[in-house]
């Protein structure tokens, strides 16, 4: 864009962002929505411990940077740097302009504006100088030998180590920020504490590594989607509030709970389990936690134990290779269900089956042969002891058999004097549906060889075994897999965070546009995707109150929201007191004259 201003002849032009010839003025509710959304998340608080020990002066408030990228994302649809220093510079209100104390530039003035430019850009490179854990020059490609140094930094392979947890804790602070206020609002009350996970590629305004050269973006790397997409970039795992049960549906608005930028393909596990902690402690509700299935395979002791630990059950799908039997005291384990030996090879096979189907169609025609498996599988006896075993029960053993089986009877036969009195024959009624499917005759016979009884597996000489809990760590789910109650949950959770990841690569929110997102580096990245969830957030919002006829001009102004429970304190504590523009303590937010 040509500035409107003439030039001298032989005048160098200065390179800054070119202002709009006519901006248009930003309302001062919507300032005021950003401002108190930015102050009441922390985020002011906890950059200023970080920049306080920094020399030299103190430069533009960190709020006036925070706040104009949330303007920026919400009216621009962009969360680059010149358009946030855009609307704070020339589209707010002389009321504003003094609260945050910044100066009154014209914009044919070209030195002037360049001046207030740099300092703008000044701040941001102040923020994320100060969460940079491995600061380095962007202007100009590394070479592969100098770029890894800074790259392992990111990128550790210990899982229980991450290399800036500031950065996490002000972006999930910037995200949970207009959750805080559903909270307080009672709009998620309802909710059940279900959630869905989910990684997305997030695109980096950079250009790839060569043979000699690293990328700007260090720390990059390629994302693979499930279609076979290729995305040179980071990954962002995402959590959205959803339901496993269709009676809560539409009560709630489906948040994002929780996000974390990194690189692809590394330390998905422990990513998602840092979330579900935030979640956890905003919000102490746990549930059903969907993912796809590269949850599924993620390490035991980096995903699936943490996250039954924190309170979640896991609802995963499983890949054909996870499909093996793994025996126990004869019992058939697969696909987490504990089996009798002599399961039939039709119902096995229907595992298989199952697991080969990718769509909802297809494993509805493979449910009635799953189905099969039912009455072989082993019920809970007895819950984990102390030891970590708990007690599986036989499906011919107890009071309600499941099947019928020749051994069984013969292990649990009746004393001599009552197998000498004829056996009572109950009268069915045909017309009862529960009398029909109690009767033996209605249950499947197991099929056994003849073999002794000292031949026979353990299952089959007693009535119960135990059995550790982590005998099939990767693949035990409190809901059968594959079955039509776990399709159910299964089916509605990831469908919920593939409408997030829809929303937010919509116009709105834009997450894969590289091009409204042009700051290098993952601490930049990660910031800016923060603010675009937070507009999002606050999008989902304002879009429930609408379509319950709930919206009133009172959301405006968010005063009250900071009695919420803050995520990343300790139960009890108070919440931070709202701050100024300049981030000393306030009791009271800026009213408009």
């Amino acid at each position: 864009m040509r500035h409107p201003h003439p030039m001298l002849p032989g005048e160098r032009i200065p390179r800054r962002p070119a202002p709009s010839p006519f901006p248009s003025p930003i309302a001062d509710k919507q300032v005021r929505q950003a401002y108190d959304l930015v102050r009441t998340s922390g985020v002011l608080e906890v950059l200023g411990e970080l920049e306080s020990p920094r020399p030299g002066p103190d430069g533009l408030p960190t709020a006036v940077v925070l706040t104009g990228l949330f303007l920026a994302a919400r009216e621009c649809r962009s969360t680059n740097i010149d358009d946030a220093w855009e609307i704070m510079a020339f589209r707010l209100s002389d009321f504003w302009r003094d609260f945050f104390g910044l100066p009154v530039v014209d914009p044919a003035d070209v030195k002037g504006t360049h001046a207030y430019s740099r300092r703008f850009y000044g701040a941001w490179n102040r923020i994320t100088t100060v969460l940079d854990p491995a600061r380095h020059n962007r202007r100009i490609r590394l070479t592969n030998a100098e770029a890894t140094r800074y790259s392992v930094i990111w990128d550790p392979t210990s899982d229980d180590h991450e290399p800036a947890p500031c950065l996490s804790e002000i972006a999930n602070r910037l995200v949970l920020s207009p959750v805080r206020v559903a909270v307080q609002r009672g709009l998620l009350d309802s909710w059940r504490g279900d959630l869905s996970v989910d990684t997305t590629s997030v695109p980096a305004w950079a250009r790839e590594k060569t043979r000699n050269r690293a990328s700007l973006e260090v720390s990059a790397g390629h994302h693979y989607s499930g279609d076979g997409t290729r995305t040179f970039g980071y990954s962002a795992t995402l959590l959205v509030a959803g339901h496993a049960s269709p009676e809560v549906s539409g009560t709630y608005p489906q948040l994002c709970m929780g996000m974390a930028v990194h690189a692809p393909s590394k330390q998905i596990g422990p990513q998602a389990v840092r979330l579900l902690a935030v979640s956890k402690r905003m919000l102490p509700r746990t549930g059903y936690l969907a993912g796809d299935r590269a949850y599924t395979d993620a390490r035991v002791e980096s995903f699936h134990q943490p996250v039954r630990v924190l309170g979640w059950e896991p609802v995963l799908d499983y890949k054909k290779n996870m499909i093996a039997p793994k025996p126990w005291l004869g019992a058939i384990g697969l696909a987490g269900d504990l089996l009798c030996p002599h399961t039939p090879r039709r119902a096995l096979n229907a595992y298989h089956l199952m697991a080969a189907q990718k769509s909802s169609k297809g494993r509805q025609e493979v449910l009635p042969l799953l189905t099969e498996a039912d009455p072989y599988v082993l019920p809970l006896k007895q819950r984990a002891n102390a030891k970590g075993d708990e007690r599986r029960q036989c499906p011919a053993a107890g009071t309600s058999p499941k099947v019928q089986c020749p051994w069984a009877a013969e292990r649990d036969q009746r004393p001599r004097q009552q197998r000498r009195t004829a056996p009572h024959r109950p009268v069915i009624d045909l017309d009862a549906p529960r009398s029909r499917r109690t009767h033996p005759a209605a249950k499947p016979v197991v099929r056994v060889p003849d073999k002794p009884v000292h031949q026979r597996p353990d299952i089959c000489r007693q009535a119960t075994i135990g059995v550790p809990v982590d005998l099939m760590p990767k693949l035990r789910q409190d809901i059968p897999w594959g079955r039509a109650a776990w399709q159910s949950a299964y089916r509605a959770l990831r469908s919920h965070i593939e409408g997030l990841n829809g929303r937010a690569k919509g116009v709105d929110t834009f997450l894969d546009r590289p091009e409204a997102r042009q700051s290098r580096g993952r601490v930049a990245q990660t910031l800016l995707v923060a603010v675009q969830l937070m507009v999002e957030n606050l999008r989902t919002i304002e879009s429930y109150l609408r379509e319950r006829r709930l919206w009133a001009e009172n959301n405006f102004t968010l005063t009250d929201i900071t009695d919420t429970p803050d995520p990343h304190l300790k139960y009890g504590e108070n919440d931070h007191p709202p701050l100024t523009a300049a981030g000393e303590p306030s009791t009271d937010p800026p009213q408009p004259g």
